[in-house]
């Protein structure tokens, strides 16, 4: 699962199919991405840093590395969040 689309000069989040221009990035968007990554995690494309700095305008280039550095941190560490949620709450069934 990609987490980012380079198309050009345009730069995209890719937030359940629909595609997601950083500046436009919502609450509800970042929500939905995370939860994509928490269900698939093995699957989730984290883009390189030479990706990264492809992005031509600035500003967008910085909004997107803040966002992505939390997103892989996040994916980093999903395993651990299972496990402790599994640990407190053991009669919650996790539906993968």
């Amino acid at each position: 699962m990609k987490v980012l689309e380079i198309d050009g000069n345009c730069t995209y989040f890719v937030v359940s199919e629909k595609k997601v221009k950083p500046e436009e990035m919502t609450r509800q968007d970042l929500l939905l991405l995370l939860n994509n990554i928490y269900e698939k995690n093995e699957s989730t494309e984290i883009p390189t840093m030479e990706l990264l700095e492809s992005i031509k305008n600035p500003v967008e280039k910085e909004i997107v590395k803040q966002i992505i550095q939390k997103i892989s941190e996040f994916k980093d560490n999903v395993e651990d969040i299972k496990q402790e949620i599994e640990s407190q709450f053991p009669d919650i069934e996790i539906k993968q």
